[in-house]
């Protein structure tokens, strides 16, 4: 990768909150690989099984005195030590770099939950305890994606309430960063199908066939204004609770007058008297 697609790929927000974990620990994990030690300091392997960081070697003593021979093996052994130095230098340069880059793009908030962590692999274990999501979520999100996103609103249901469901749902996918979101638009497109087919068939062409990028929101903020325009909406009660309260009345008196036994006048029934729900 080029240092400059390195250095962008690393930008973002500072780690405040659970949703931006897979991002954060995406760009911490390219930059520890970028210093080559992500092997030493990945939280997601147990600590037995981890890749122990090389201890700083020690400087080989002179043989004062010695043979030719012991001096030659002393500077053998010296030309190791420099490598092994440099080596040990540079990783601990690397654990050094990874260290800084936690604090720095971590928000101040979480800054004192870290004073009992001195390690980058420590801390990072605690941050994926603090802030990774269970795979059993992911997974849950994923499925409820796979059955909702391309399913048509049921029947009766009232489309903004049934917009904002699925653009919640999406955004939680996004949050994850699950591949299936990918698809968001098309999706969209074949549950709203039978709702709208006239806006269906435009958006079709215009985003499936001839390929014009539409952001979700968008996208679904044209259906929602298109839906507003074309449906008619069901119109707000206007009854005042007075007029709702002599309505009910009169109700309640009509009930009551059909449930009184006929009086008898000769043959013919008795005619009910009719209430007005004016109160006269």
């Amino acid at each position: 990768m080029e240092p400059n697609s390195v250095v962008s790929a690393m930008k973002g927000d500072k780690l405040k909150d659970s949703p931006q974990w897979r991002n954060w620990f995406a760009r911490v994990k390219l930059f520890a690989r970028q210093k080559k030690v992500w092997d030493l300091v990945n939280p997601q392997i147990e600590e037995d099984y981890l890749e122990q960081p090389m201890r700083k070697p020690k400087r080989p003593q002179y043989p004062e005195g010695g043979s030719e021979s012991v001096k030659r093996e002393w500077r053998d052994r010296l030309d190791i030590y420099k490598l092994d130095l440099a080596e040990w230098e540079q990783q601990a340069k690397g654990l050094d770099a990874v260290n800084k880059w936690i604090i720095t793009n971590l928000d101040p908030i979480h800054h004192a939950s870290l004073l009992d962590y001195e390690t980058p692999y420590e801390r990072l274990v605690y941050l994926t305890t603090r802030f990774a999501r269970s795979n059993a979520y992911e997974e849950d999100i994923r499925a409820q994606w796979k059955w909702f996103s391309s399913s048509p609103p049921r029947k009766g249901v009232d489309i903004n309430h049934w917009l904002a469901d699925w653009n919640t749902l999406r955004e939680q996918a996004v949050s994850l960063d699950l591949p299936e979101v990918k698809s968001a638009n098309k999706d969209f497109l074949h549950a709203v199908k039978d709702v709208l087919p006239t806006w269906w068939q435009a958006k079709y062409e215009s985003i499936i066939m001839n390929h014009e990028d539409w952001e979700t929101r968008d996208l679904i903020e044209n259906f929602r204004g298109f839906y507003q325009e074309m449906v008619p909406q069901k119109p707000t009660s206007t009854i005042s609770k007075a007029s709702f309260s002599t309505f009910q009345d009169f109700e309640e008196a009509e009930t009551d007058q059909l449930q009184k036994p006929p009086q008898k006048q000769g043959n013919k029934p008795p005619i009910p008297k009719r209430w007005c729900p004016c109160g006269n």
